[in-house]
């Protein structure tokens, strides 16, 4: 059993949402008021880092504490199957409950989520089941994919199917006409359930909150869109293109009023995902279960909305891919402030395993086993800023092989190749495994908007070093 002082752990994660939409670090539109409160007594990391460029890879490096690298979990074989310790693994065995609920199908009981939860669900069923027909949809269409993605059982094919009439319903006869909730509304309401539970309890618990609203396509609630479009302009903002495929293969021409369209929708999904978590944040506090719990905010990754000349994510390790928010709340608000150094989220387990374990070590007997494979550190006040970070984008998704028979013609050779990061507190080392090389003085450009890799050779050749030394290390 943990200790009777261990606090409660709560990790909120939303998808695809980049911090520089957050009015918490400085958006000019008022996007997260609730944030914004949170972050008032909480530490904000100002200089957080995605090891990855998209979910899959970004959600196994938090689950773990590594590397995409490392830990293996891809577009090629998405299944949290390796033999690492996962976070909700590691609390169970400190003594804890652990709950968790998912909005986005590759975070799913399907692709082995679930590993360490007592109860796991996925918002977008109508009956939990382990099947994941969107999963599967992928894997016969891409024969790369390896591992099972199939209903395990009679009455997981049954749970299927209903799920697969309700999906069916929403996108046939609701979708075209009204806004659509990606699971932000069913998630906080399962929380809100959980909450109540969660009082009555006599050992600490873990919960693992997935949102899913700032993911493409934008469709706010109507209430959210009126606080950044008038009438006129939400009519207009219906018909912009929101297929980032068809944009960046020149099939659609958006101008610049079209992406601040499509940026005001953004941040209406990004309002509408704030004032969800103001609903758990206050029904933690209302229980008296805050202060004793130690509350982490971040995303995933990021979104290019126009930036770069690209949309979606998964196609460059930008800042606007990279950059995240991470927000911690401290159990008695023992930490206040800004933390400016740079860090990842993969610190978020060894950061968990500092405070939760036994007389603030990590763990019973599992330290140096922990140790070994954790590639990431306590954050900051309780350890140390790092000198770098690293992204690492393996393979696109959807892959190159799909890519080109749904849109002949297109030259996708300039996206088929992996990018790795090497990012410092003043630059940036980008390096392609088609030879490609980029090099941004990002205290100077930080919209990355001019590659030096030519004008600063002795830098360049200092992070390429820097950056094969990390792959050695």
């Amino acid at each position: 059993m943990a200790p009777p002082t261990s606090p409660n752990v709560v990790l909120i994660l939303v998808d695809t949402l980049r911090r520089d939409h957050l009015s918490c670090y400085g958006h000019r539109r008022r996007t997260s008021p609730c944030l914004d409160r949170l972050a008032q007594e909480s530490t904000l990391y100002t200089r957080a880092i995605s090891p990855g460029a998209w979910t899959v890879p970004s959600q196994a490096s938090i689950f773990t504490g590594t590397y995409p690298s490392r830990h293996g979990v891809d577009r090629t074989h998405p299944y949290l199957d390796c033999s690492l310790t996962t976070l909700p693994e590691y609390l169970r065995a400190q003594g804890y409950r652990t709950f968790g609920i998912s909005s986005n199908f590759w975070i799913s009981t399907a692709t082995h989520y679930d590993r360490g939860f007592d109860v796991f669900s996925q918002s977008w069923q109508l009956m939990q089941a382990r099947g994941n027909p969107s999963l599967e949809r992928q894997q016969r269409r891409d024969p790369s994919y390896s591992g099972p993605a199939t209903p395990s059982s009679i009455n997981d094919r049954v749970r299927v199917a209903a799920n697969r009439l309700e999906a069916a319903f929403w996108r046939r006869c609701c979708a075209p006409v009204m806004a659509v909730d990606k699971g932000a509304g069913r998630v906080t309401r399962v929380v809100k359930r959980w909450i109540k539970r969660w009082t009555t309890l006599d050992q600490p618990f873990f919960a693992f909150i997935h949102y899913m609203e700032p993911h493409l396509p934008y469709r706010p609630p109507a209430r959210f869109v009126r606080q950044y479009l008038d009438a006129r302009d939400a009519l207009r903002a219906r018909s912009v293109n929101q297929n980032a495929l068809k944009f960046m293969t020149g099939r659609v021409t958006m101008t610049a009023e079209d992406f601040d369209l499509l940026g005001r929708l953004y941040d209406a999904e990004v309002s509408y995902t704030d004032h969800c978590i103001g609903e758990v944040v206050e029904g933690l506090r209302a229980s008296r279960l805050l202060d004793n719990t130690l509350l982490v905010f971040c995303s995933d990754h990021g979104e290019n909305l126009g930036d770069h000349g690209l949309m979606d994510h998964m196609f460059s390790v930008h800042d606007s891919i990279t950059g995240v928010p991470l927000i911690v709340r401290y159990p008695g608000e023992a930490q206040r402030g800004t933390e400016h150094g740079l860090v990842q989220t993969l610190d978020i387990f060894p950061t968990v395993a500092s405070l939760v374990g036994r007389d603030g070590r990590s763990g019973n007997g599992t330290d140096a086993t922990l140790a070994e494979q954790l590639q990431g550190g306590a954050l900051p006040p309780f350890g140390s800023a790092r000198e770098f970070a690293v992204t690492e984008l393996q393979r696109v998704q959807p892959p190159i092989p799909t890519l080109r028979r749904r849109y002949p013609g297109f030259d996708w050779r300039v996206y088929d190749r992996s990018l790795c990061a090497l990012r410092t507190a003043t630059h940036k080392y980008v390096q392609g495994s088609n030879g490609t090389e980029e090099l941004y003085a990002m205290a100077t450009d930080p919209r990355e908007t001019t590659n030096r890799i030519a004008a600063d050779r002795g830098r360049a050749t200092e992070m390429r070093a820097r950056l094969d030394a990390w792959r050695g290390g």
